[in-house]
């Protein structure tokens, strides 16, 4: 059985009182058991002021960790805030540890990590937790490929890190102290652990039937759209002026695969040519719809998820929502969060955190699972 342990610091500055904090609520000679790790969330400013690092530094365990805005932990919620969950258990095993993914090493790099982390096992992992780095040239998607590849599709679970920078040109990752722009930091779970995973999805309702052809991508970068430039063909339809996409991350794109599968991709940045970056791969022949994202689907939405997690057993859960899903919500920018201390406050130990994309299994026609990256998503794994 898996135990989790929350808590949470809003303090930035003062290196020695945040440890205090967080040290004080996870009672570690009450709480903790014969293995443990931490998942830690924060504000970009924890990490320049060396408090993250101060952190790690006091605990007996190995921490990995993503930027984000927007968390919580029960008891605490805001966008400034630093939260640790740390999992601790008698009869699950946990290990830990980062690969830089740049230069065209991503395979390989992702492949040494997974039999690094495999020898730390003394069985074979069940689960693997992620935080993933945001590179221009390497679509997300690639990592999830890599781990399947060299962990044999063992279920991942996590998300793309995040900061309040709307080009995501900011985001961080970190694992045991050290922070990092281009790390895919990731935990093997082993043991003692029967995850499950929730996903929501996008109603025919919220998708405009108005479709377009993807004719020119290469990975993750669409350059035409119905054999127009990408960026001239949001201007035709409206949707972009002045060389600018306006809202372009709260814009989720359907695509329709030409295998006929469906992925969500939300767009993040206008190139200097005119193209259009997502964060996964947007294949050339796929079709796009647009999705209307609006503030009364991801309250509801994310009431129904909520209330199926509530009704089932378990003790922790972790919770990610694109941050998309936030920018939809307007000034009501909160009440998903909100929602979410409704319906687990009392029942769960549980983390929940903005996203810049989600990363969770999903069951295959065949009830087997297959690890996806999904956007506009509220996605949750309880052990």
């Amino acid at each position: 059985m898996i135990k989790m342990v929350t808590a949470y610091t809003r303090e930035a500055d003062d290196a020695q009182k945040a440890v205090c904090e967080i040290l004080g609520q996870l009672n570690l000679e009450l709480n903790l058991r014969r293995n443990s790790v931490g998942i830690m969330m924060y504000y970009p400013d924890f990490c320049d002021t060396g408090v993250a690092k101060a952190i790690c530094a006091a605990l007996p365990f190995d921490v990995i960790g993503g930027s984000t805005s927007d968390a919580s932990v029960p008891g605490a919620m805001d966008d400034i805030i630093l939260t640790l969950a740390v999992l601790t258990s008698d009869d699950a095993n946990f290990a830990a540890g980062a690969a830089r993914v740049c230069g065209g090493a991503t395979r390989d790099a992702l492949g040494a990590l997974c039999h690094n982390l495999r020898s730390r096992l003394p069985e074979p992992p069940v689960l693997f937790y992620t935080l993933f780095p945001i590179l221009d040239d390497v679509p997300t998607d690639e990592y999830i490929d890599a781990i399947d590849e060299f962990s044999g599709g063992v279920p991942l679970f996590g998300s793309i890190a995040f900061t309040p920078n709307v080009d995501f040109s900011d985001v961080r990752t970190f694992c045991n102290g050290e922070e990092y722009r281009d790390v895919v930091a990731l935990v093997a779970i082993s043991g003692a652990c029967s995850p499950k995973f929730y996903t929501t999805t996008m109603s025919e309702a919220t998708i405009l039937h108005q479709a377009a052809i993807i004719t020119d991508s290469e990975r993750n970068c669409m350059r035409g759209i119905n054999e127009m430039p990408a960026l001239e063909f949001f201007e035709s339809i409206g949707l972009a002026e002045n060389g600018r996409v306006a809202g372009i991350s709260s814009m989720p794109l359907i695509l329709t695969l030409p295998d006929g599968s469906q992925i969500i991709r939300v767009p993040y940045k206008v190139t200097d040519e005119g193209y259009i970056l997502a964060h996964g791969s947007t294949p050339s022949g796929s079709t796009i719809r647009f999705g209307r994202g609006d503030s009364n689907y991801v309250v509801t939405s994310a009431e129904e998820l909520l209330s199926i997690i509530s009704g089932h057993d378990g003790d922790a859960v972790f919770i990610y929502s694109c941050v998309a899903r936030k920018w939809a919500m307007g000034a009501r920018s909160e009440e998903e969060m909100r929602k979410v201390a409704e319906y687990l406050d009392g029942k769960f130990q549980y983390s929940y955190a903005c996203s810049g994309g989600e990363i969770c299994p999903v069951p295959r026609d065949d009830g087997t699972l297959v690890n996806r990256l999904h956007h506009f998503t509220l996605i949750a794994c309880s052990l």
